[in-house]
C-alpha cells in the first residue's frame, strides 16, 4: 500500500507541477546539488560511515530539509544583491524556492521508503 502512494503523490506532484510552469522550470541543477548534496554530507558527519540504512536515510532527511531553508535564504541574500540587475532574479528566486521543495520532498520520500511517520 506504502507503494501505491507513493506513486500517487509523486503523480500528483509531477502534475501539478508541470501544470503551474512546466516541469523544466522545476529542474535547477545549483538547488539539487545543494539540497542532495548536502544532505548526503549531513548523513555522512551526523552518523559515519557505518550507521544503518534506515537512519542513512533519516540523517539525509533532516540535512536535506536543513539545506533546503538554507539555500531559501542564500538565494533571498542572492535576490537582495542583485535588485538591480534583473538578469539575476530568476536564477536566485530560483534557488531560493526550489531548495526547499527539493529538501521537503526529499524527506517525504525517505520517510516513505523506510515506513517511519514524521516526527
Amino acid at each position: 500500500m506504502r507503494i501505491l502512494g507513493l506513486l500517487a503523490f509523486v503523480g500528483l506532484v509531477v502534475w501539478s507541477m508541470d501544470v503551474a510552469a512546466g516541469l523544466a522550470a522545476f529542474l535547477d541543477v545549483p538547488a539539487l546539488a545543494v539540497v542532495f548534496g548536502g544532505g548526503l554530507a549531513f548523513a555522512v558527519a551526523k552518523g559515519g560511515l557505518d550507521q544503518s540504512r534506515n537512519q542513512a536515510l533519516l540523517n539525509f532527511a533532516e540535512g536535506a530539509v536543513y539545506l533546503g531553508w538554507l539555500g531559501f535564504l542564500a538565494g533571498c541574500i542572492g535576490i537582495g544583491a542583485n535588485l538591480t540587475d534583473l538578469n539575476t532574479l530568476g536564477p536566485a528566486a530560483a534557488i531560493a524556492l526550489l531548495t526547499v521543495f527539493y529538501g521537503y520532498a526529499a524527506k517525504w520520500t525517505a520517510m516513505t521508503v523506510i515506513g517511519q511517520n514524521e516526527s
